[in-house]
């Protein structure tokens, strides 16, 4: 699998690096060290797992509402976090975990609102949710991983965000030319990219390797024809075009500026033709709108 060493070119390699060692990464919590250490052992704890979380009142209390959300589609209510690790697994509220640790991480002045950049990558992850349930065709990806990849998929953008005052500029200029690669405005302006601060970030919180890559790699138009990706790395790739064209179509009521460089790939790589497409996305704005909106 392509590392970030084989994305980069050697010319640019020690720039890069120049570049991201001028970064303060939020260091990890010891609330997700301890976590993932006793994921890590071959038979975990739910009572100790359950335990860590519960030592932290604000994050049990948000992980038991993000689990009791529509994107889980729980029979029931969940009370407590041992009954929440039962219900979606030890990944699953770790990734949940991380998540809100990551929001109370930046707390500078930025270039951008960041309630609404996560109130975003939370609808995204809604999305994907979504897109798996109303999706007819058998993937090897899991809804844990899609959940995971649209929560996390952007996380460099907050650190862009609060160390270039200018940053929103670009992101405009991004966002109004479909035509070029998203990321390489930020190259041009920055020498780095939210792409590859995200992994540097998703990587140094030992999120999972699979979704550290794909943060990376997922703004690389070619990713679908690549030969050092597996299947569920690009079911994934393809799964967030389709959830963030459809959270534009519904928030804004037009594509989402991935999508003009995407369309194509996706629909031939899911074997969808264009109407069918249009059905889904129409499915999907209905379905998000009664569950999320």
């Amino acid at each position: 699998m392509k590392s970030l060493q084989g994305t980069v070119s050697m010319q640019k390699k020690d720039k890069v690096n120049s570049t991201v060692s001028s970064f303060q990464l939020p260091a990890k919590p010891q609330v997700l060290t301890e976590l993932q250490l006793e994921q890590s052992r071959p038979n975990p704890s739910m009572q100790v797992f359950s335990e860590i979380i519960s030592k932290d009142v604000a994050l049990s209390s948000s992980l038991l509402k993000t689990v009791n959300s529509p994107a889980f589609g729980l029979k029931r209510t969940v009370t407590d976090i041992k009954q929440s690790v039962i219900m979606i697994g030890y990944s699953g509220v770790t990734n949940i975990a991380s998540f809100y640790q990551l929001q109370n991480s930046f707390k500078e002045k930025a270039a951008i609102s960041l309630e609404k950049f996560w109130d975003t990558a939370m609808d995204t992850a809604n999305m994907m949710s979504l897109l798996l349930e109303n999706l007819s065709i058998t993937l090897s990806c899991t809804k844990e991983d899609a959940y995971a990849f649209g929560l996390f998929r952007d996380c460099g953008i907050p650190l862009l965000a609060i160390k270039y005052t200018d940053y929103k500029e670009v992101l405009i200029e991004a966002n109004s030319s479909p035509e070029q690669e998203f990321t390489s405005f930020e190259d041009n302006r920055y020498e780095t990219s939210h792409a590859t601060m995200g992994y540097y970030m998703a990587h140094s919180w030992n999120l999972p390797k699979n979704i550290c890559e794909l943060i990376l790699r997922h703004h690389e138009p070619d990713f679908l024809a690549s030969s050092d990706s597996d299947e569920s790395q690009k079911e994934l790739y393809a799964l967030i075009k389709i959830a963030g064209n459809t959270l534009s179509q519904y928030k804004f009521a037009k594509d989402d500026c991935e999508w003009f460089l995407a369309k194509d790939h996706v629909l031939d790589f899911f074997a969808i033709s264009e109407p069918d497409y249009q059905d889904i996305e129409d499915d999907l704005k209905e379905a998000f709108s009664v569950q999320f909106g």
